[in-house]
């Protein structure tokens, strides 16, 4: 019995369905992604020259209070009413005293909200607070 001897080509690989599937699992990737940004409340800060960056790690961050131009008050990205306040800071200044506080007032805000926060963080303890503000834009006219 003989079998029938037939010619095959090697097989090659279609560089063209590859890319176009490449391409797709790329456009996939950058649509779903989520980009992480501290966008979820919105502050108008206030600009300082002087302004600097503070920590750069998770562990490294200090605690950040922001009081929104409405008036909420947020401690790191959750929203805090203002008659648990004081506990929250407590509980953090209690858990590493020597760490800065930061607050972030939104430049519409209430003063007197602000004020009422800044009060509320050194009677729990707080030995070091700083008030956050945002380098202003460069301008094509300064040196």
């Amino acid at each position: 019995m003989k079998l029938l001897n037939i010619k095959r080509k090697p097989p090659e690989v279609q560089m063209a369905p590859l890319i176009d599937v490449i391409f797709l699992l790329l456009i996939f990737y950058a649509v779903t992604t989520q980009f992480v940004s501290d966008q979820r409340l919105k502050l108008d800060l206030p600009e300082a020259k002087t302004a600097e960056e503070v920590g750069t790690g998770r562990e490294d961050r200090p605690p950040v209070v922001k009081v929104s131009r409405d008036g909420t008050i947020w401690i790191d990205d959750q929203e805090v009413p203002e008659a648990e306040l004081e506990d929250r800071l407590r509980e953090l200044v209690n858990r590493r005293p020597e760490q800065t506080v930061i607050l972030k007032g939104d430049e519409g805000a209430d003063y007197g909200t602000v004020v009422r926060v800044l009060d509320t963080a050194r009677s729990v303890g707080a030995k070091s607070i700083q008030m956050s503000a945002q380098k202003p834009a460069l301008s094509d006219d300064s040196p």
